[in-house]
């Protein structure tokens, strides 16, 4: 990956004496993964490399992750260690506490197309994706009517995923929603007229249940 544009680089680059050095020192204590993303290379371009120069892991590394069995009656290597550090510039380079990946972590305010072509924005940053993310056209709903009442969805009157507009915007119970959804095979004058009765009943069951309150 180009760390500036976040794009994945194409075509050979040959390595340099500064970058062989800095991979010599990454590999002692780093996963592949890691090793390749600090040096904006593919993983096969960094094990290459690493093959070609014969590069070694340190026996605290494959303590670590397994590489080297410690056998029975062995003593650990990091016995009576605390808060052991990675040598070379792994600690200048790890990520510091509260880093978030710049591959994977977007900012409040960013947007995304969810793959059934629902248009998102993040609103917190909690880490939960369902709190953080929110469907645009939802926002948009509330922003002009307030908060959704529990148990609606807002769905869009003429089906376009792409028209924000707030009049082509409706708030539905899910069940109100499947009956929508089962018109689909008829004419289109015909599911406009559905739309329009089903909008006038819930109007009208409204106003009804407001009169019997006020008695």
């Amino acid at each position: 990956m180009d760390p500036e544009s976040g794009r994945r680089k194409t075509g050979w680059k040959a390595w340099s004496a500064a970058e062989d050095e800095l991979l010599s020192e990454y590999w002692k204590t780093l996963p592949l993964g890691e090793v390749a993303q600090r040096m904006a290379r593919s993983t096969s371009s960094v094990y290459n490399r690493v093959q070609k120069l014969k590069l070694k892991r340190t026996d605290e590394y494959k303590a670590i992750t397994g590489c080297g069995r410690i056998k029975k009656g062995d003593r650990p290597w990091n016995a009576g260690l605390k808060g052991w550090q990675a040598g070379g510039r792994a600690k200048a380079t790890q990520f510091k506490p509260g880093h978030k990946p710049s591959n994977t972590w977007r900012p409040i305010g960013a947007e995304r197309t969810s793959k059934d072509g629902i248009l998102f924005r993040k609103v917190a940053d909690t880490g939960v994706k369902k709190a953080d993310w929110k469907a645009v056209h939802q926002l948009t709903w509330e922003e002009h009517n307030g908060p959704l009442p529990e148990g609606h969805i807002v769905v869009f009157v003429d089906r376009n995923r792409e028209n924000m507009d707030p009049g082509n915007l409706i708030a539905v119970t899910r069940a109100e929603n499947m009956r929508r959804n089962s018109i689909d095979r008829y004419p289109p004058e015909y599911r406009s007229t559905a739309l329009t009765l089903g909008w006038f009943r819930r109007k009208l069951n409204k106003l009804e249940t407001e009169h019997e309150q006020s008695i």
